[in-house]
């Protein structure tokens, strides 16, 4: 197939599950024939969108990439604003819902290209769901656009102006069928639909290696990822901390944490005892720590997919989600590969279970491994992607 994927920011050093993801399946459909290319921004950041790469055409591992420059400076008073209304519960009206959007890389130039390119390849490929370049980009030509959302249950889902968006291109291409249950709570799509998800490599199951045994702890929650608000990280850190005060303070299980962002809040010494925090490690590092842990917890509530939970898995590693989070459990309820919680005490019931019971750790690991290799092989989810695009740009 000849595909373009819109994408507000792409690129090797570029952080984000929708930009890797995009990167991801243009990387892998070059070497088996296919023509892409990708449009996008100059900028690498979203918090201010500045044109911080050259424009014009480049190439990326086989990929073409033309970036264009943001056209608008972000107005940070009036986002500030407008996020201050979205935290108190205020619905947006649509004037402010469309200078929200304006608001998140906007390129004329992008738009340009996007009508210019849509009659030149099959179908036109935009993902995530929130930003100008989905938003503005795929109503140009609908009956060419595929959307894959990368759908949170959050604010932004529910501002009209998307939602028109999200139900007048060709289709929707879900990262999971938790996403694609969530997508029909709140857009009630009325396009054709396909579920394709993010792919993994096989590999043999960790063994524990200097890393593990250099912690100094035989028994311990993993975590990985950005540790922030968003991520309900204070809530794992709550949790986690919690449960070794009240129900186990003779023989605490430190929480060992990998990634981004500030591990312990200053001055909480608490949380800081409870924390062995390893900062950003390579991938081989973390699978190991995940192979060893009692568990892998990620309570997040925002997630389309989840990269750490297949991540988890393969290293045969239980996981604990929150049990509030549509993807997340549903992964769970699909591989039997982890437990949901909802409170604390459900939080600590999971963690004594999975501490004492090795047996269970094994089996749910397990399922969790064989559930990612029987899903999420590249082969099945690029499979899975150009059949999706295929059927929903012939029945638009």
């Amino acid at each position: 197939m000849k595909l373009a994927f819109v994408v507000p920011r792409y690129g090797s050093s570029v952080a984000g599950g929708a930009e890797t993801l995009c990167r991801e399946y243009a990387e892998r459909l070059v070497p088996d024939g296919h023509d892409i290319t990708v449009l996008t921004s100059c900028a690498t950041d979203h918090f201010y969108w500045r044109n911080t790469l050259p424009k014009g055409r480049s190439e990326e591992n086989g990929v073409r990439i033309y970036r264009f420059p943001v056209s608008r400076p972000k107005d940070d008073r009036l986002m500030m604003r407008l996020e201050d209304k979205l935290a108190e519960g205020v619905t947006l009206s649509e004037a402010e819902q469309y200078a929200w959007v304006s608001n998140t890389g906007y390129s004329i130039s992008m738009m340009d290209a996007i009508d210019a390119t849509a009659d030149t390849v099959d179908a036109l490929v935009f993902l995530p769901y929130l930003f100008a370049s989905t938003v503005y980009g795929a109503r140009i030509r609908p009956d060419k656009s595929v959307v894959v959302p990368c759908l949170h249950d959050e604010p932004y889902a529910r501002f009209s102006v998307i939602q028109e968006t999200l139900n007048s291109v060709a289709g929707l291409v879900f990262n999971s069928t938790g996403e694609a249950t969530l997508a029909r709570r709140i857009l009630s799509p009325r396009n054709h639909t396909a579920v394709a998800g993010a792919g993994f490599d096989p590999s043999a199951v960790p063994s524990p290696g200097a890393v593990s045994r250099g912690l100094g702890v035989a028994r311990y929650i993993a975590y990985a990822g950005r540790r922030e608000k968003g991520k309900n990280w204070d809530l794992l850190l709550e949790w986690a901390t919690l449960y070794n005060q009240a129900y186990s303070p003779g023989s605490p299980l430190p929480l060992v944490t990998m990634g981004q962002g500030e591990a312990a809040p200053p001055g909480n010494r608490l949380a800081a005892a409870t924390i062995r925090d390893l900062g950003f490690v390579p991938d081989a590092v973390r699978q190991e720590v995940f192979a060893s842990a009692v568990a892998v917890a990620q309570l997040s509530l925002n997630e389309s997919f989840s990269y750490v939970l297949p991540q988890a898995w393969l290293a045969a590693a239980p996981v604990i989600v929150h049990a509030r989070c549509e993807v997340t459990r549903r992964f769970c309820e699909e591989s039997g590969g982890g437990i949901p919680v909802e409170c604390a005490e459900e939080y600590a019931e999971a963690v004594m279970r999975l501490d004492r019971d090795a047996a269970l750790r094994q089996q749910m690991g397990m399922s969790g491994r064989n559930h990612v290799l029987a899903r999420y092989g590249w082969t099945s989810v690029l499979s899975r992607l150009l059949e999706g695009i295929a059927a929903q740009v012939a029945q638009s």
